[in-house]
């Protein structure tokens, strides 16, 4: 578990580079809000190609040699990327990443956390795997904003930190490939085999509510992290706290993150998941309609502080627990990478349109209104998901219908 919160939070750090150094990013790189956005979205395009076949994979061969080899990838590209290369080859990387990630790593840690974890704890083992890439996350990002702070905050010292940031996942492979072990359930059955049974669970996983109700709470949930990955960017030009100050409001979500997590998963199974995530869509939904129609300025920074709170508890309270509704709902263990693929497809999805559109508003629309206009949009598809979570709570208190997945 140690190693799957570690492996799970480092992967992310070279692609969402722009969460935290949004504005340096920009200023070392030359890339207009716009040329940021496209990025995110080459990594959602690929990753989204990715998703479905990486369910297969999941289902199919060893975690430690999938999460080995993603671990690998991530590291020679952000090696690549610390050099500050040109627009055209920041996209190839970003490509490569959410190749990475969705078709190798991704399903093989989420079946790797529900195999971990009873039954009964499903909310615990999924919160606690987020709880602890939170952790990672906070540690990484405090440490390396303060080393960047230190450095002098310029071109150079942007280049250091992502040397460190291509440094920790070559050595974590390392680790993972010395410490897993293979699982024998997968990877040593015939191919044709493993093909033909796909094929038949994907058709009756494509049956069932539950699966699209899953896909479109992670795709509200998912659109909800990206607005918070702009609160950075939100802080920096529209409440002028400076690229380091900014940074930190974009750090702090990351102080909150393993606390809502955990705590979210825990109340998840004491008062069920479905219970647990109607909630926190209740809690992201007000904090995006506050940053809509409240404009921001310097002093109302109490306000952005006790928002990016409520959000972020929101938002990573999610991310802890929605993959526990497989359980609740009843959804076979031994279609999980399958239907973890499915949801993928659709539920992440954001990562194609929403950092494009972001990055268009904030160039078309300068300043606070840019913002406003986006959080507006977010809050709108957080409704959504309350929605949908609604939906997945009263069919599972009417009782499970999976009985042909079952059979």
């Amino acid at each position: 578990m140690f190693l799957l919160c570690l492996s799970g939070s480092v992967v992310y750090w070279s692609p969402f580079f722009s969460d935290v150094y949004y504005v340096p990013m920009q200023n070392a790189f030359g890339f207009s809000n716009t040329q940021i956005g496209m990025l995110m979205s080459t990594f959602g395009i690929t990753s989204l190609i990715g998703y479905f076949p990486g369910g297969w994979l999941a289902d199919r061969f060893s975690p430690r040699k999938l999460i080995c080899t993603a671990l690998l990838i991530i590291s020679v590209g952000s090696f690549v990327f610390s050099t500050i290369p040109s627009f055209e080859v920041c996209v190839l990387l970003y490509a490569i990443w959410g190749l990475a990630i969705a078709l190798v790593f991704w399903s093989a840690l989420i079946k790797s956390i529900r195999n971990w974890g009873r039954k009964d704890e499903q909310g615990r083992a999924y919160g606690i795997l987020e709880g602890g890439r939170s952790i990672t996350d906070l540690a990484s990002a405090t440490i390396l904003l303060a080393f960047f702070a230190y450095r002098g905050g310029d071109y150079e010292a942007l280049g250091e930190t992502i040397v460190i940031q291509a440094s920790v996942p070559l050595l974590l492979a390392v680790i993972v490939w010395l410490i897993m072990k293979d699982d024998a359930k997968t990877g040593n059955e015939p191919r044709e085999a493993s093909t033909a049974i796909n094929l038949a669970v994907v058709k009756v996983v494509l049956k069932l509510p539950m699966v699209w109700l899953l896909a479109i709470i992670i795709f509200s949930a998912y659109s909800g992290y990206w607005g918070s990955a702009y609160f950075a960017a939100y802080a920096t030009k529209v409440y002028e706290l400076g690229d380091v100050l900014g940074g930190a409001v974009g750090v702090s979500k990351y102080w909150i993150a393993p606390v809502a997590a955990v705590a979210a998963g825990f109340v998840a199974d004491k008062i069920g998941t479905a219970k647990a995530v109607v909630g926190s869509f209740i809690l992201m939904t007000s904090g995006f309609f506050v940053f809509a129609l409240v404009p921001g300025a310097p002093v109302l920074v109490p306000l952005l502080l006790i928002n990016v709170a409520v959000i972020s508890t929101a938002v990573f309270a999610l991310r802890g627990i929605y993959f526990a509704l497989m359980e609740q709902g009843n959804i076979p263990v031994a279609v999980t990478g399958t239907v973890v693929g499915v949801v993928s497809v659709i539920g992440f999805t954001p990562d194609i349109f929403v950092p494009a559109m972001a990055g268009m508003l904030l160039d078309a629309y300068p300043g606070a209104a840019g913002f406003q206009i986006y959080f507006l949009i977010i809050g709108g598809i957080s409704f959504v998901g309350l929605v949908a979570a609604c939906s997945a709570h009263r069919r599972i208190q009417s009782g499970p219908d999976y009985g042909t997945a079952q059979g």
